[in-house]
């Protein structure tokens, strides 16, 4: 038999391959894409809390009023929005196509309308208003328990509680720190402020930090001249005064952006005008402004009232 023939006669040896599929290599694993996308929230969940912790109080405050009331709050703007019910009713018949009356409906608003919902917001945000202005007039009544307590603990602190003045204005809450002949408050002739007048900062700042309400502090002295020639006024005294207990309250519990102006007035605007050289002339002045009406409306509401008012 030849060679060739013999090579026919032979049967040929079958191969079987097997491809191994899953594993943990190349692009068919799924359970890495789960683990990884769990370590990306946690990573995620943690700035964001890391975020709040560094933010400022007004910042957290406002997180806080979120997730107290979500619906309160706009999901276009973020701005705290103001629930009015308009009592407004869709026309009979007109709803959904089938006649029924229900579901979704159009509203053209004319101006009789427009006054409506005009009336309506002004008179929720006189009551936010009103309702802000207790509660800075408890702010004044807590203080004034707060000094009266710590007087009881600390008799050393009379003499500079003392001459503390707490009134309701017109304008808001108005808290006085008076200089004697004894200069409580600041150093002789200089905006340093002295030991127990830091610690009386501390419970100003820690209390009125809690309030939205903005904060003005202005700075006031007698008609007491410094000597002729001096570069150093009552303009300049006043003015660092007020800069002092600024920086004092802020360190102490005000949020930022809550001081919104700080003035010196030297001698023009005198607490006791029959006696410019009295000393009670001769003080900081921490205003916790009102709340106005207006501003608890949104800008276009606040627009449209104007407008009303014009016509």
């Amino acid at each position: 038999m030849s060679d060739q023939q013999d090579q026919h006669g032979k049967e040929q040896p079958i191969i079987i391959k097997k491809v191994k599929k899953g594993g943990h290599g190349g692009h068919h694993g799924g359970a890495w894409k789960v683990a990884y996308a769990d370590f990306v929230t946690a990573m995620m969940a943690f700035f964001i809390v890391m975020w709040i912790l560094a933010s400022s109080e007004e910042v957290k405050k406002a997180v806080e009023a979120y997730f107290d009331d979500p619906g309160a709050f706009s999901f276009v703007t973020g701005k705290r929005t103001i629930p009015v019910d308009l009592d407004l009713k869709p026309e009979p018949g007109k709803g959904k196509k089938d006649g029924s009356g229900k579901g979704e409906f159009t509203i053209s608003f004319n101006k009789e309308m427009r006054d409506s919902l005009v009336n309506k917001l002004m008179e929720k945000a006189q009551e936010d208003s009103v309702m802000a202005a207790k509660r800075v007039e408890s702010v004044g009544n807590e203080l004034n328990k707060l000094f009266n307590e710590l007087v009881m603990q600390k008799p050393d602190l009379q003499k500079i509680l003392e001459n503390i003045k707490i009134e309701i204005t017109k304008d808001g809450l108005r808290i006085e720190l008076m200089e004697t002949s004894e200069n409580v408050f600041f150093k002789v002739g200089s905006a340093q402020l002295t030991p127990q007048a830091i610690e009386i900062m501390k419970i100003l700042g820690n209390e009125i930090g809690k309030l939205p309400n903005n904060v003005q502090i202005e700075g006031h002295t007698d008609s007491r001249k410094y000597s002729a020639g001096s570069s150093y006024t009552n303009w300049e005294l006043s003015s660092d005064r007020a800069n002092a207990a600024r920086r004092a309250l802020l360190q102490s519990g005000l949020w930022d952006g809550q001081i919104i102006a700080v003035a010196g007035y030297a001698d023009k605007k005198l607490r006791n005008p029959e006696n410019p050289f009295d000393m009670s002339n001769r003080r900081v002045s921490i205003l916790i402004k009102q709340i106005s009406a207006n501003q608890f409306l949104p800008e276009t509401s606040a627009a449209d009232i104007e407008t009303k008012k014009e016509e």
